[in-house]
Parts: structure tokens; sequence; C-alpha cells
């Protein structure tokens, strides 16, 4: 039987708020009452979540294993059944493919092979035909490939779907012992993920000040510096050199025209010297690349019109539309797993480089399209997986290369439309699966997303305000600057040089009132850019640095933290009176959905006002945010707007590119755009106030923040605000208004604390 609730957490290192008690009893409870439990747990940002979530979980976890002590608890079957049937116009191999039962772990323990995972194959060892084949040069006998069958279909059975991912499932590696093999894993075990790196290090820090570092073990999975296979990488030796690194690589990385150029080049050229010594099936198979690789390259090849630069299509339309689709994606997926082909072609490509080139311009190669680099032929393996999902789960995004334009134009890109079928892959094979957030809401949006088939009753969720009282927050919608300007940041009015000015003079006003440091959150980067350039031009800038010192984001995550750094001894140096007396403080611009965003927080004199400019709706020319629209919202042709509003031919979201999809989707769709802009917004505003005795103005600085009722068929912003502002928020008419509450505030506040 599971644990009783409890209300009581021991390891927690200090006496937890009313609300993390609360947080942390729904969660003990929400995982005792599993197999496939389902728990969304919101609290706001600031309110200690990871340490309640730490205490909670770990606590269940030692109890559980405490009370299954004499054995352990019977695990739920997660496993999916077998599709039925089939499209009519989906590819012979996908309708014939069908599920095998997986075999027994232990039998893959091979400790004689030299690559335990090749299960379906037969190999040659010393002596044979192959060896001898290539005596004369056997420095490149590491570059042949085991002799590969699959004919007899063994091994699809890893496939959870009609068109599950073929990378869902690793083979178990022989371990160094009988004993390390044998030994008995520890169950449960819970898993916490996390979207970035920074958050899972804090999560690491937050564990640390338990008493549960000593009690259990502990693994981070995600980081670069442990899973990063680019050896000239791991060589820089500290984790911030190698996630900088990283992040360069990405940046810079060439379009999938040059790649695919690339593994087309290395794919050759591995056949052309192995081809004689290559066993039947491996031949196949690179040959089966070859061709796809081809195919792909001719598919960005642009039309002599270019009248299509940017496509959409479903999968088995892009099958059929390269005529591929006589291909087995499946069987051609599990030999890329289990062949090592990547890391065979790969390491020969590198070899010839350095041949042709000399070791010290190895690192030039590897950078150069990624060619070098099993980077390269990665990319091309994740497309293949992404053909064996089901037709409406995705769709296949090409951008064609046009004449005169930009080589990294030019890609192939899946998007998953449906998050439920790899949901599933989670919430079948766990006891329990738990989201904890900041802005869950709403969450019946969060059920049609991720696991529609639950009733709305089936999933726990639980919600609490923030720990700090009512008078430590004020949240203000100003609509107006200081010489009565309507402020309009919509996309048609934000880039009008009156608008940027009118914000300017208010900006002036606010550095003067607002003791230490302000955080001001605009659209994007090039929004940011194109204010701060007119504010240099127009003296904004000048005014504004001699009552606070001026920092901006910069454009690299890696000089974040300097800029963070300066930052905070700017208002440090204010605060202690030293320096400039007249400057009383630091103001950081930054782009919403950047860094500084999401993860930092701006406790006590970092962030004693945060300001949010406009509604940072993403931008509607991105393709794939409407491919995931029409997904959601049913995409019509019809010209209806709201519920039984028509659409107005004048309206402004007609004139931009993309408002035509969300004039058309339903409702589902509409509001799934919305909160993607409020969500943006609630994590901006959400840095400022980060622990109990914490207080903060947010500044939401559009006029639209006032509206009560609906434009367009959308929502007012207002109504997705967290609850915990919207109760506070104040409609600030004019400036003299917003002025006399900053005032107030400030002063009471210094008061108290």
């Amino acid at each position: 039987m599971p644990p009783p609730p409890r209300q009581d957490f021991p390891p927690f290192p200090f006496v937890p708020y009313p609300i993390q008690t609360e947080f942390m009893s729904f969660l003990y409870s929400a995982l005792s009452s599993g197999p496939r439990a389902l728990a969304l747990l919101e609290s706001p940002t600031g309110t200690g979540k990871t340490l309640s979530i730490i205490c909670s979980a770990l606590q269940w976890l030692l109890d559980h294993r405490d009370a299954a002590s004499l054995g352990h608890p019977e695990r739920a079957n997660g496993s999916a059944p077998a599709a039925v049937g089939g499209e009519d116009d989906e590819p012979d191999w996908m309708r014939d493919f069908t599920l095998q039962p997986l075999p027994p772990k232990k039998d893959i323990r091979k400790k004689s092979e030299t690559h335990p995972s090749r299960r379906h194959g037969t190999k040659k060892v010393g002596g044979s035909e192959k060896s001898e084949r290539i005596r004369e040069n056997d420095e490149e006998e590491e570059f042949l490939l085991d002799e590969y069958e699959s004919d007899d279909g063994e091994g699809t059975g890893r496939q959870a779907g009609k068109r599950a991912h073929c990378g869902g499932a690793s083979s178990s590696s022989s371990s160094e012992s009988e004993d390390d093999e044998d030994e008995e894993e520890a169950t449960p075990k819970v898993y916490f993920t996390s979207r970035t790196h920074s958050q899972l290090s804090q999560f690491v820090g937050e564990l640390k000040r338990t008493n549960f570092s000593g009690k259990l073990r502990t693994v981070c999975l995600g980081s670069r510096k442990s899973l990063c296979i680019n050896m000239d990488v791991q060589k820089l030796g500290s984790a911030n050199r190698i996630n900088e690194r990283c992040l360069e690589l990405l940046k810079n990385k060439k379009s999938s025209k040059i790649k695919l150029r690339a593994v087309l080049s290395h794919l050759e050229a591995y056949l052309d010297r192995f081809q004689n010594v290559l066993g039947a099936g491996n031949r196949r198979y690179i040959q089966t690349l070859t061709v796809l690789t081809r195919s792909f390259l001719r598919c960005l090849i642009s039309n002599e019109d270019c009248s299509s630069a940017v496509t959409s299509m479903t999968i088995n339309k892009f099958l059929f539309s390269l005529d591929i689709d006589n291909i087995n994606i499946v069987k051609l997926c599990l030999y890329l797993k289990e062949s090592n082909i990547v890391h065979k072609v790969s390491g020969y490509a590198n070899k010839l480089f350095i041949t042709e080139n000399g070791v010290g311009n190895l690192n030039h190669g590897q950078q150069h399209g990624e060619g070098s680099s099993i980077t390269s032929f990665q990319a091309l393996t994740d497309l293949l997986r992404s053909l064996l999902y089901c037709n409406d789960d995705g769709r296949i995004i090409v951008a064609r290369h046009k004449p005169g334009g930009q080589p990294e134009d030019a890609y192939i890109k899946f998007v998953m439309l449906c998050a439920e079928k790899t949901f599933s892959e989670v919430t079948d094979d766990a006891h329990a699966v738990i989201l904890a957030g900041g802005t869950l809401q709403p969450i019946e949006e969060k059920r049609l997303r991720l696991f529609p088939g639950l009733l709305p009753s089936d999933i726990k969720f639980f919600s609490c305000n923030h720990i700090v009282p009512p008078e430590s927050i004020l949240p203000i919608a100003v609509t107006c600057g200081p010489s009565g300007k309507k402020f309009d940041f919509s996309h048609s009015s934000r880039s009008s040089l009156n608008m940027i000015e009118e914000l300017g003079r208010f900006l002036c006003n606010i550095v003067t009132i607002v003791p230490e440091g302000i955080v001001m959150f605009l659209s994007s980067y090039e929004y940011e850019k194109q204010v701060y350039d007119a504010w240099m031009a127009s003296g904004t800038i000048s005014k504004i640095s001699k009552k606070k010192h001026v920092f901006r984001e910069p454009r690299s995550s890696v000089d974040v933290e300097v800029i963070l750094n300066k930052y905070k001894e700017a208002i440090q140096s204010c605060s202690k009176g030293s320096g400039d007396t007249s400057v009383n403080g630091a103001l950081l611009l930054a782009g919403v959905g950047g860094e500084i965003s999401e993860g930092i927080n701006f406790s006590d004199g970092m962030g004693r006002c945060v300001l949010m400019v406009g509604l940072p709706y993403p931008s509607p020319d991105d393709i794939e945010l409407m491919e995931t629209i029409k997904h959601i919202g049913n995409y019509s042709t019809s010209s209806v707007i709201g519920d039984d509003k028509p659409f107005n031919g004048n309206d402004e979201c007609k004139l931009e590119p993309g408002f035509d999809v969300l004039r058309k989707s339903g409702k589902s769709g509409r509001e799934y755009y919305e909160n993607l802009c409020m969500k943006a917004v609630n994590q901006s505003i959400g840095r400022a106030i980060r622990h109990v005795n914490d207080y903060a103005a947010m500044l939401l600085v559009d006029s639209r923040y006032a509206h009560t009722s609906s434009s367009r068929g959308f929502s007012c912003p207002v109504e997705k605000l967290p609850q915990w502002i919207k109760t506070r928020l104040t409609c600030g008419q004019n400036y003299g208004e917003v002025h006399r509450l900053l005032l107030q505030f400030f002063k009471i506040n210094k008061q108290i604390h």
C-alpha cells in the first residue's frame, strides 16, 4: 500500500511558508495516488517551487521505498497497442508495419561482443575475408562495419505505434563486471526535468541544501559538459567554456543544403572505399541513404519561378513528392541506430580530411558546414526519424534556396503538431507525472494539448497566490504618456517615432522616482535595438543616464552573466553612496523571450520596477507557429473571426502577414496564440518578486492592458494575468496618476523594509 499523505517535511531546510506546506502536501498526495496519477501544480515565480518539489517528491520516494522494503510494487504495463488500419495514400511499408515483442533485456547483454547493441547481425572477426582484403591498409579496418542483415523484420517491436520514434529506447550495453550487470536497480526513481540547463543547475544547488543529498544518489543527465560528443569542445574543460562553444556552433551552423552535401560526399567516399568488403546488407542501406540524401538536396533547390520558397506539407505528401515512398524508413532508422554507421562514416571522413589538410586544420574542417562531424549525419538521422510519425502528427517545412539568397535560407524541418503522442510515452510508463510551473492556466488547454483522453476530473490541480503581502506589489496598466499620447505598441504602431519618443519621455520621469534597479522588457531584440538607436539619436539615453546607468541585454547568452554583474555592481555602488551621487541606480533593457526574461532573478534592489512595453505576440510570419495554430484551431476557409462576429475587411489584422490564419482558425487556435503572449508577459514581470520580504512595481505600458472587452476576436489581456497581480491591478489613465501611485508605493515600502 502507498504511504499515507503527510503534512510534515523534515528535510526542508527552514520553516516553510504556509503555501509551500500546502504545495508539498498536495504533490505528496498526488504521488501516493498513483499509478498513472497526473497532477498540475501552479505557484507564482519566487515562491520556492524548486525546494518544495525536492522535499515532497524525495520524501515520498523514501517513504515509498520503506513501505515496499519486502518487495517492489507491481508496475503497470505501459506498452501501447499497435495501430490498426491506415490511410490509403500511405506508403506500403508503413501499412505493412507490425509490432514485434521486445526481447528480454538479459538476452542482449553479451560481454563477448565488441558492440553489444548489434543484435540482428552476424559478425566476422579476425582472419575473415574482410580483414584479408584490407590488410594492405590496416589503419582503416576500424571504419569497417559488422555484417548486418534485418530481412527477418526483428527489432521493429520498439515502435510504440504506427509511426513511433525509432530512437525512443536504446539497447543496454555490457557492464564492466558481472557484479555491475547483476546489480539490482533501486526503484522507483524520480526524474526531474526542466527546459534549461540553468534551471537544472539551480535544482542541484537547492538539493544540496537538504539532507537528501547524503541519502540518495543523484545524477545530472542534461549537461553539455557531460554529453557533448565533440572532442574539441570537450577539451575546453570548464562548463562555461563548453556551453559557450556549443552555442557558437549552433548559431554558426550552415544550412540543411550544405549539411546534406557534406553527408552525401561522406557516404559516397565511404562506399567507394569499402564497397568491395562490405556485406550486401550494409551496401544496400548505405546506397539507400545516398538516394535519400540526393532526394532531399533536390527538394531544397528552388523552382525557377520561386513562387513557393517556403512550403508546408504532410509527411505522406513529402514522401510521395520526392518519390521515396517505396523506401522502408522503419528498417532504415533501425539500421542507423544499431549498425554504428554514423560514427564509421564520420570517422572515415575526418581521417580523409586529416590526410589532405593535416591535423592542425581538423577543427576548422569540423566547423565548416559541420561536414566532418557527427552533427551533420545526426541532422539527417533526426529528419528520417520524424518521417515515422503518423501523417497528421506533424508537418514538413521546406524552405528552398532562392537564387541570390543566403545559403542558410534553405532548410528542411519537421514540426511536431500533436504533443499528445509524445507525451503519452511518458504518462504510459510513469507511476505519476507532475507538471509544476508559475503559469499553467488555462488548464483546459493543457488537457486538450497533452492528454485529451483524460477527463478534467482525472487531473489533480493545485494553485496558490504569492507569498508576498498585497502592499508589496504595485501593478499598473499605463495607458498614456506624459504628453497625453495614448500608448499603442501594436505591430503597426510601435515603430512610430512619436510612440518611441513618448515612451522615452515616460521613462525619463520614471527613473527619477524608482530607486535602485529598473528592468524594461520590449517585445523583441530587434525592437529593443530600434528603440535604443532612436533614443540615442534624440538624446533620451543621455537624459536617462543622469539618473540611471544604462545596460542592454547582449544577444549572446554567454555575455549575459557579465552584463548582469555590471548591472548589480552599479546598483550596489549607488546604494552605498559611492561615485556620482546624482545617479540612483541602473536601467536594464531586455527582450522578451531571452534569457533575462525567463531564467534570471531580480530580487530586492535588482528589480524595484519592471516595465513591460506592449503585448509580445509571436510573429505571424513564423510558418511553424501558424501550422501549429491551424492544427489546434481547426483551420477553415470561412471568414469568421469570432463566435458570430463577421470579419471587418478594414481590420488591421488583415494587413499583417499570418493573421488570416488566426482569423480563420477556431477559438482554441486564437487562444493558444494569446496564451503564448501572456505567458511571456507573466514570465517577465514575475522576475522581480523573489521572496516574502521583496517588493516591486510592475508597469504594463500599453493601452490594451486597460481594455475591458475583447477586440478582433482576442480576449482581454488582463484576463490572463496571474491572480495575485490581477487582484491588485490599477489602471493609470494619465501620467500624473501613475506618478502619484509610484511615489506613495515606494515611500511606504521603504519605511516597512
